[in-house]
């Protein structure tokens, strides 16, 4: 397939342009607040947008639009998840929102505003969150005023918070092949 020219591929950003409503799944109005609508179920479609799709003409879309509609993914029993006991079937887009990307989704992105969780999980586990992890987080956004903090910061999070020796081990390894690399290429020139 030829989807990687376009990058309709997983990571690629899009726009949403509009949500295709699935006349079989009524919408549900809060008491509280009418004008809010709430579909419990996926939506029959969306329609995105991007730098990469702008050229595009469909019948029935606008122009510089693709539609993506929800698929069904089975998850079979396996070893891997022990805690599953039943197949297990879901129906939905094939997509996250932007607002659920990880730090590896973001690597090599500059944000103007970011929501960060720094901890590993949202319990009260001392646990330090992973030093990289810390760093992509915090270096994505062109300001310390794009960035809201979802948990309160803990010293563990940054006081003494250092690469594990493993690690320092591995990129101590891998500068020195890349010595030995730049040594070899140079003998043969």
């Amino acid at each position: 397939p030829q989807c990687w020219r376009v990058k309709l591929v997983n990571g690629a950003p899009y726009t949403a342009v509009d949500i295709i409503v699935d006349p079989r799944y009524p919408a549900h109005r809060l008491s509280s607040d009418p004008d809010t609508v709430i579909h419990f179920e996926p939506p029959a479609g969306i329609i995105l947008e991007s730098n990469t799709t702008r050229d595009f003409d469909f019948v029935g879309l606008p122009t510089g639009t693709v539609l993506l509609t929800p698929i069904t993914v089975k998850m079979d029993c396996c070893s891997r998840r022990p805690w599953q006991t039943t197949t297990a079937r879901r129906r939905g887009l094939p997509c996250t929102a932007a607002f659920a990307c990880t730090d590896y989704k973001v690597q090599g992105r500059t944000l103007t505003n970011a929501a960060l969780e720094l901890r590993r999980n949202r319990g009260t586990s001392a646990t330090p969150c992973d030093p990289y992890s810390l760093y992509v987080q915090l270096s994505r956004c062109r300001s310390l005023e794009g960035i809201t903090l979802l948990s309160p910061t803990r010293n563990a999070d940054l006081v003494g918070n250092v690469v594990p020796k493993e690690m320092r081990e591995a990129e101590e390894r891998l500068a020195e092949l890349g010595n030995q690399t730049i040594q070899r290429v140079q003998q043969w020139q």
